[in-house]
């Protein structure tokens, strides 16, 4: 069993879930908000900073892995055989270092991330490893998503626990009952705040880069799919678990699926940006 399964296991035994068990998440998921009501309608606050706790594939990830060394990873021959062919000193020499910092690896990398609210409907995750920023829209755009990116285009939604409905939740916060705290207490009345959830994230429009910094490839048709989870300790410590779906047909031969844990700190005095790097 891998340390990160242990730690996810033992979380779950000893910590109080802040978000509902996934089968309840899963079958009551409501539509989603209208415009503006993702911010004030969040089942859980992901903002704050977060430090990466390394918890599995330690040798992969704290250090470059060398060329070959494809442990734990799907591939297909031809992925194999491609990331086997390039030179990475090459691409480090050519600027592109960052192309090993796309959405499909970022999330591994060791480090903080800072998330904040950049706009009632979006969210803003910042990293300190190679200075990337994403952003998740729960709105979608109007227009094209613009031109193929390290990070894509990410659409985000809240995935509520118990039934939580966020358009009857404004709609019952507007009654006089609502604005008096008491829009939930009625049979039959909607709840006005959610009990729990998580952030789905999908992102697409990417542009090709590395799943590893020893010239492991993605493909541009990738897709990636987050589910973003808080867990709560007894003492109050908050910990972010990620997991990750990478679907890319053209380098894997399933989907590749990971968990990455992070815990929040008390203030962003830690978070140091540090450029895009093929050595660390």
């Amino acid at each position: 069993m891998s340390l990160l399964r242990m730690a996810t296991l033992l979380a779950a035994a000893s910590f109080a879930i802040v978000a509902a068990p996934r089968s309840a998440v899963h079958a009551q998921a409501p539509a989603q908000a209208p415009a503006g009501l993702a911010q004030r309608f969040a089942p859980i606050d992901l903002t704050g900073t977060w430090v990466s706790i390394i918890t599995e594939d330690w040798a992969v990830r704290m250090i470059p892995p060398p060329k070959g060394n494809f442990e734990s990873l799907p591939l297909t021959r031809a992925a194999q055989d491609a990331a086997n062919q390039v030179d990475m000193s090459q691409v480090a020499a050519a600027g592109r270092a960052c192309e090993a910092y796309g959405a499909p690896a970022i999330m591994r990398e060791p480090g903080r991330v800072r998330i904040s609210w950049q706009d009632p409907v979006t969210l803003r995750l910042e990293t300190d490893a190679g200075q990337q920023t994403r952003l998740f829209h729960f709105e979608r755009p109007t227009a094209g998503s613009g031109a193929p990116s390290l990070q894509g285009f990410s659409a985000a939604e809240w995935q509520y626990a118990n039934g939580f409905d966020p358009i009857r939740a404004a709609d019952a916060a507007a009654t006089p009952a609502g604005r008096g705290g008491r829009g939930g207490g009625g049979r039959g009345a909607a709840a006005t705040a959610p009990s729990g959830g998580r952030l789905k994230v999908v992102t697409t429009n990417l542009a090709a880069g590395f799943l590893r910094k020893n010239g492991v490839p993605y493909s541009a048709g990738a897709t990636l799919t987050e589910y973003y989870n808080l867990i709560a300790e007894p003492s109050g410590s908050q910990w972010l678990i990620v997991t990750t779906i990478l679907h890319d047909p053209v380098n894997l031969v399933v989907d590749y699926i990971t968990s990455s844990n992070f815990r929040k700190e008390t203030d962003g005095s830690k978070f140091m940006p540090r450029p895009c790097s093929l050595q660390g």
